[in-house]
């Protein structure tokens, strides 16, 4: 019983970690094309390529993982339900 919730568990989080990393790279590539001028303005600033990129990560990042974490009552009924099975069994 615990290896299959397991399987399922891997699975879940998979699912939801590629949707979320395709959610992530669809906004950045998105940024990058409709912002370019941005880039360019904080690099012939003086900007390093790090700190260029930080606000087109961190839009990114906050793109991917918002959804995921208004999810809430999902990954606690996923947390609820493996707790009962580790007691169980």
């Amino acid at each position: 019983m615990k290896t299959a919730y397991l399987i399922i568990l891997l699975v879940l989080v998979s699912w939801k970690g590629y949707h979320a990393w395709l959610r992530g790279r669809n906004q950045w590539t998105q940024d990058m094309q409709q912002y370019r001028g941005l880039w360019e303005y904080l690099l012939g600033n003086g900007a390093t390529l790090q700190e260029a990129r930080k606000p087109f990560v961190k839009r990114a990042l906050r793109r991917a993982f918002k959804p995921m974490l208004k999810q809430w009552r999902l990954w606690a009924v996923v947390f609820t339900i493996g707790v009962l099975i580790w007691i169980i069994f």
